[in-house]
């Protein structure tokens, strides 16, 4: 009987996704990825100890381009611009921002970004998704 139950609980934890921890992230060591608007590095989507999923992506958007139409999900999320001008749009009122500015995308509140500017423009995106949501 302890047997089947030791197995058992094996079976479910090796099934489970590990649990991020405590690391770090070189950018060189990022791989970018072309996409159709510029590119993308993505760094992790894991859960972490207080988290149901941690999700870090590095896109940069070329001149003109926009991330995505503007939409909307139940998980909030930070962009942290690194270099360019971008302007995002939330809840139908637009911002423009250089390097070094936050963005905050409240959960559920219609956004995107675009490139502003002459040149790429590069923003980290970190999203996360808390237990039972």
């Amino acid at each position: 009987m302890l047997a089947a139950w030791c197995c058992g609980s094996l079976t479910t934890l090796v099934a489970q996704k590990r649990v991020q921890r405590s690391t770090v992230f070189e950018w060189a060591g990022l791989e970018s990825k072309t996409t159709a608007t510029g590119s993308r590095r993505d760094v992790m989507r894991a859960p972490t100890m207080t988290l149901d999923e941690l999700e870090i992506h590095i896109t940069t958007l070329n001149a003109g381009q926009v991330s995505h139409p503007p939409h909307q999900h139940p998980q909030e999320e930070l962009l942290i611009v690194k270099d360019g001008i971008v302007e995002t749009l939330q809840n139908g009122k637009a911002s423009r921002l250089g390097p070094g500015s936050i963005i905050f995308h409240s959960s559920n509140d219609l956004h995107n970004i675009r490139n502003a500017g002459t040149t790429p423009a590069t923003y980290h995106v970190i999203q996360w998704t808390v237990p039972g949501k």
